[in-house]
């Protein structure tokens, strides 16, 4: 999988410019602030339909404009290339064009091109609060999961409008019969996003665990455990996760008419992160956070590639100020030859010379891209 071609208009300090990135290592150089960092968020959106960097879309227009638009052209081994394009504006809903058709659903943009980006907000993922790690949860499946997707999307709607109703009753025994209705959109779409979640960190842990501790030298191990916030029984198909979650609900009722908010369901999920048995968030030294982040990374492109059947695009966003020269050359060995890869630096004495050698350059200036 690669793309060919990618525009920005009005995104971020782009009026009107694009590039077409080798199949091969790519590398984006300049001072900060021109716009290279812009363009690998651009990819992203148009992977996950969401910026890596903000929660806002009004955040990536450029000053001045009502809109931004980025579109690129994917070339991929397993399926038709692709067009497809995603617009954002500041009053207004997305629009995404695939193969230049309208499609209604913006949800449909995301899995036409895979992406893994490697930034500066990964440690964050692995030390911030839970909802760092349940957003890296939700992006990710969703690029190799349409039914995460459309589930994602309504269980957020359904939990919504369960709070506002938990807000708005005054008995539990009058209205409980009306409870029951958002319980049941709650049980059925949470529940896919459970099973989904457990089927992926599954996965990830058997690729992650072994990439840490290469990284570690092997003197340490790396341990990934799911935390849902609905009392599992195994085994855990999705009967059974929706049997549960039904039995949290029930019991719950009572916290939650109290508190006026849900308290169980996958919007409280977390995944604990531990090294030699020690949990990375509170014990961890900066170097086993940054590791712990890289290895998640790292197992996510062998990941996608196992479940789409080809390398997704990796996305490495100024990783020589995160990383040790020793890391990065691993990761460089990992995707060098393997994936098309976009690497942006503020200079080319901080990367390896053999990777330079073998890479096409482009600089960036002001939001212009320029093959050097």
């Amino acid at each position: 999988m690669r793309i060919t071609k990618v525009q920005l208009t009005n995104f971020r300090n782009y009026v009107d410019d694009g590039f077409e990135p080798d199949a091969g290592m790519n590398i984006l150089v300049g001072p900060n602030g021109q716009g290279k960092s812009a363009v690998l968020e651009a990819a992203y959106v148009l992977a996950t339909s969401k910026s890596h960097r903000t929660a806002r879309d009004s955040d990536v227009i450029r000053i001045g404009s009502d809109w931004a638009r980025v579109r690129a052209d994917v070339d991929r081994e397993l399926r038709p290339e692709a067009s497809i394009e995603i617009t954002l504006a500041r009053n207004e809903k997305k629009v995404v064009r695939i193969n230049r058709v309208k499609h209604d659903r913006v949800g449909d943009i995301v899995g036409q091109l895979n992406v893994v980006i490697f930034s500066t907000a990964d440690v964050d993922m692995v030390k911030s609060d839970p909802s760092h790690r349940r957003r890296f949860l939700n992006l990710e499946i969703s690029q190799v999961s349409p039914q995460y997707v459309y589930a994602l999307g309504r269980y957020k709607r359904v939990l919504e409008q369960r709070n506002s109703f938990l807000k708005e009753i005054r008995s539990l025994t009058r209205d409980g019969a009306a409870l029951d209705i958002w319980d049941e959109q709650l049980v059925e779409y949470g529940s896919i996003m459970v099973e989904k979640r457990l089927v992926f960190l599954r996965r990830l842990s058997e690729l992650a665990e072994p990439l840490y501790n290469q990284l570690a030298g092997g003197s340490e191990n790396l341990g990934i455990e799911y935390e849902p916030k609905v009392a599992l029984d195994s085994p855990r198909s999705l009967d059974d996760v929706r049997g549960s979650f039904r039995r949290d609900l029930e019991v719950a009722r009572e916290a939650d008419f109290a508190r006026r908010t849900t308290t169980r369901g996958p919007h409280r999920d977390d995944v604990l992160l531990r090294v030699n048995g020690l949990d990375v968030r509170a014990y961890g030294s900066q170097g086993q956070q940054r590791s712990a982040a890289l290895a998640l990374k790292l197992a996510e492109i062998d990941l996608i590639e196992q479940m789409v059947g080809e390398p997704p695009v990796a996305l490495l966003d100024d990783v020589t100020s995160e990383l040790d020269e020793e890391r990065r050359a691993q990761v460089f060995d990992l995707t060098l030859g393997r994936c098309q890869t976009l690497v942006t630096t503020t200079s080319l004495a901080e990367l390896p010379r053999d990777m330079v050698s073998q890479s096409v350059l482009f600089t960036v200036a002001s939001g212009r891209v320029e093959k050097a």
